[in-house]
């Protein structure tokens, strides 16, 4: 029988666990989005290269941002949590819907940009993949369940 209490919330109430890799995967993509967001404010971490390619890349970096932060880090804990996929997959379209609908339909502190919602589709998308990831190759039962 399990005790009731503080015991049981945390990491050993979580029916999955990620495995090494999943985590280290899931921090270096942190990485990656955050160092391209901080690009937004310092000049020395924003990337020439996608300055040719599309000189307002940093314009609209916010919402790739955002986007792949609150899908990849709720779909992550959700996985963990015993979540199926196809509520996930769900959430990530809802995420899309939104982002689109906000930027054509929605002008409340915020100027109507379609290539936003393809900076948010575009980490939504990231976001996915991850989870795909995830799901597919990253995660084990938690033995402290057993």
């Amino acid at each position: 029988m399990k005790k009731e209490g503080k015991e049981n919330f945390g990491f050993n109430s979580l029916k999955f666990v990620p495995k090494a890799y999943t985590s280290i995967a899931f921090f270096l993509l942190l990485g990656a989005v955050l160092f391209l967001f901080w690009g937004r404010k310092s000049e020395s971490f924003r990337s020439d290269f996608l300055l040719e390619v599309m000189p307002e890349f940093y314009q609209h970096i916010s919402n790739f941002t955002i986007s792949y932060l609150l899908y990849a880090g709720i779909g992550y804990f959700w996985l963990m949590m015993g979540i199926r996929f196809k509520y996930i997959i769900f959430f990530g379209i809802a995420f899309v819907l939104a982002n689109f609908i906000y930027e054509l339909f929605i002008p409340i502190l915020n100027t109507p940009d379609i290539i936003d919602a393809y900076f948010g589709f575009a980490g939504t998308i990231l976001g996915f993949f991850f989870l795909f990831f995830v799901k597919k190759y990253g995660l084990v039962i938690n033995a402290k369940l057993k």
